[in-house]
């Protein structure tokens, strides 16, 4: 079980595999390329992007398979089901600065630029911006407030969904029939919206069980 004196060696342990990424990626640049790993120099920071994105899907569809299968009130009652969430779901928000970093030097090494024009759209850079910021703020939030409420009760159920949002878009925009299926990315749409769809169950779930009882008190 994850707990909170595992969080400082699993933190080191990110940076470490990102940091292996990025070397894969520097090394794979050298090979010839007829080999299926070997990359253009160009693209070595798309590559560390890609991987690191990857790490990040895992990570964070950990944290909405942990929400629908226990629910968030049972995992606040249980206090080592609580720290391996806040753990995971920082581990993510780490996860994603780094992928981050990669995203802002692959735009860099190709002399690219972030467009912030247009109204926030679903997978837009200003959608990006803010969720990137919720990425952030929202494991900040979780390890101050203990105890779970209406509000924070919420606010991560619509942090993880807007997530799952963003990172649907992301694996949609990756997919170009006939000419790259990238069938990988359609399992992860796939799975990503059926753990959405986990989470709202639960949700329901919970909250209809709390009304029945209230009712049955009363």
């Amino acid at each position: 079980m994850l707990t909170k004196e595992k969080l400082p060696p699993l933190v080191i342990a990110i940076c470490l595999v990102e940091l292996l990424i990025y070397c894969w990626s520097v090394w794979t640049s050298t090979f010839d390329r007829s080999n299926f790993f070997g990359i253009e120099p160009a693209f070595i920071f798309d590559k560390c992007a890609r991987i690191a994105g990857r790490i990040s899907s895992v990570i964070f569809l950990l944290n909405l398979l942990m929400v629908g299968y226990y629910g968030l009130k049972k995992i606040y009652r249980d206090e080592k089901l609580k720290d391996a969430f806040l753990i995971l779901i920082t581990l993510f928000s780490i996860n994603h600065l780094i992928h981050l970093l990669f995203v802002l030097l692959r735009f860099n090494s190709h002399n690219e630029s972030i467009i912030f024009e247009g109204p926030v759209s679903i997978g837009g850079a200003i959608h990006g911006v803010i969720t990137f910021s919720l990425i952030i703020l929202v494991p900040i939030l979780l390890w101050k407030f203990k105890q779970l409420n209406k509000f924070l009760y919420s606010t991560i159920i619509l942090h993880l969904l807007n997530s799952s949002s963003f990172i649907v878009k992301t694996f949609l925009g990756k997919i170009k029939p006939p000419v790259d299926p990238a069938y990988h990315n359609q399992l992860g749409v796939v799975v990503i919206t059926v753990a959405c769809l986990y989470i709202l169950y639960r949700v329901y779930v919970e909250n209809s069980r709390d009304a029945t009882s209230l009712n049955v008190t009363n």
